[in-house]
């Protein structure tokens, strides 16, 4: 009677230990970071949370739609110029997605005139604290900033203009607005 015993116990046990053992190695792992996440995303997150309304920025967009906003430098120079060039061929790019996407200009001093395309947006000194010069940044028609991307001094701006494309496709194709 004792082996019979014996035997069920070590057959429950050996059950117990069959479906823990799985939890605990995935804890272990998870809590000593032996695992990173995928991440699909090129751009950076924006975080925390920030909206134009928030930093007192009217957009200058008269319906509701996503922005590629591009914070002219002071002085642009051919990276800059090469950038604008990019950007609106990053719209063109989109394809059914273009009528969705407006590309805007943000800037801290009076322009004179950009291409009909491109829409130019005055920011407000909350915002150009927020934002560096040169950088993309992704805004959601409810006029939140999403994804930034700034280049580098020598950074490849086709490569980076293709990251902006591939994350903007991505949120237009999961968007429920705009």
């Amino acid at each position: 009677m004792t082996s019979s015993v014996t035997k069920g116990r070590l057959v429950l046990i050996a059950l117990i230990g069959l479906f823990a053992f799985p939890a605990i190695v995935a804890k272990l792992v998870l809590s000593q970071g032996w695992y990173e996440t995928g991440v699909t995303n090129r751009g950076k997150l924006v975080e925390p949370y920030t909206t134009l309304e928030q930093l007192g920025q009217v957009s200058p967009l008269k319906q509701r739609g996503w922005q590629l906003a591009y914070v002219l430098p002071s002085a642009c120079d051919t990276q800059c110029q090469q950038q604008l060039h990019l950007i609106q061929q990053s719209h063109i790019a989109l394809g059914k997605y273009q009528e969705r996407v407006v590309p805007v200009i943000w800037t801290s001093q009076e322009v004179d005139t950009f291409e009909a395309s491109m829409t130019v947006m005055q920011m407000n000194r909350l915002l150009s604290m927020k934002v560096k010069a040169g950088q993309l940044l992704i805004v959601d028609p409810l006029g939140q900033l999403v994804m930034s991307y700034t280049p580098e001094a020598n950074e490849d701006l086709v490569k980076l203009s293709k990251d902006v494309l591939a994350d903007l496709r991505k949120l237009l194709k999961l968007s429920r607005v705009g």
